[in-house]
C-alpha cells in the first residue's frame, strides 16, 4: 500500500512541475506574439506576469523591466525548471531500479 502511496506522490510532483513548466513556456510564447506585435517596444507592459497575481502574497519584487522579465528570466527559469524536472525523473527512476 505505501508504495502505491509513494508513486501517487511522485507522479503528482511531476505532473505539477511539469505543469509548471508548459504554463511559463506557453506565457512567452504569448509576450513573444505581444511584444512581436507592438514592434519590441517593450515599455509597454504586456501583464502576463503571473506573479503579478496577488501582489499580497509576492515574497520578493525582483524590480524586473519588461526586456529584462523576457530575455533574462523567464528563459533562465524555464532551463531550471526543465533540469530540475529531469533531475526528479532521473531520481525516480534510480529509486525504482534499485
Amino acid at each position: 500500500m505505501m508504495i502505491v502511496f509513494e508513486i501517487l506522490i511522485k507522479v503528482a510532483a511531476l505532473g505539477a512541475v511539469s505543469l509548471l513548466i508548459l504554463h511559463q513556456i506557453a506565457t512567452q510564447v504569448r509576450e513573444y506574439y505581444f511584444y512581436k506585435k507592438n514592434g519590441w517596444d517593450f515599455s509597454i507592459d504586456s501583464n502576463l506576469d503571473s506573479l503579478k497575481l496577488d501582489e499580497r502574497i509576492t515574497v520578493y519584487n525582483l524590480n524586473l523591466t519588461n526586456w529584462e522579465r523576457f530575455w533574462l528570466f523567464r528563459p533562465f527559469y524555464i532551463f531550471i525548471m526543465i533540469a530540475f524536472f529531469g533531475f526528479m525523473l532521473w531520481a525516480s527512476i534510480q529509486v525504482i531500479s534499485s
